[in-house]
């Protein structure tokens, strides 16, 4: 947060900036990348900013990328369940700033392909992971009727590891993985 004298009216409360002459680049990354053109018109408009001179046109590397477009991945109905617990999706989020009432810092989410039914299971440690799988793939074979098929993760060591190799191949259960850094 920036506080500025805002040129609003005469009789509100002035706030002034911390800063001194600094570039027009970097208040465009700290003001989220703001464009110059708003850049320049907020250097009128509020006191403490100091810029020299705003360049209405300028690369910069983070814009960039921003809003570069991906190709979208391809909408093949193979990747796709056509019945409960052909797919289920996996992921371990943590560790978290806030710990829950019980201790837990992660959770770990299984997602039915087929009907998008989500299990959360609350975590102390991201060891937990295992028996966690063990206890839902339990729970959700006993409701429905069927058995999991294929248990899709990211390439987190809580998911490759030997205890899932050894689990998966007694069970028949096969493992796809993500490609790293895709979502």
């Amino acid at each position: 947060m920036y506080l500025l004298n805002v040129k609003v009216r005469k009789d509100t409360t002035t706030y002034i900036a911390n800063s001194l002459e600094e570039s027009a680049m970097l208040w465009h990354e700290r003001l989220g990348h703001l464009n110059m053109a708003s850049l320049k018109e907020l250097d009128a408009m509020v006191d403490g900013m100091n810029l020299k001179e705003v360049p209405l046109h300028h690369i910069c590397e983070g814009c960039v990328k921003g809003k570069h477009q991906r190709t979208s991945f391809p909408k093949d109905e193979a990747t796709r369940a056509s019945q409960l617990l052909e797919i289920v999706h996996t992921d371990l989020c943590g560790p978290m700033k806030t710990t829950s009432h019980s201790g837990a810092q992660y959770f770990l989410t299984f997602i039915n392909d087929f009907s998008r039914k989500t299990h959360v299971y609350l975590l102390k440690a991201k060891g937990e992971a295992f028996e966690k799988f063990k206890q839902y793939k339990a729970l959700v074979e006993n409701e429905i009727g069927h058995k999991i098929k294929v248990l899709r993760s990211d390439n987190g060591g809580e998911f490759v590891s030997k205890n899932f190799d050894a689990f998966f191949t007694k069970c028949g259960i096969q493992r796809q993985t993500s490609a790293p850094y895709s979502p």
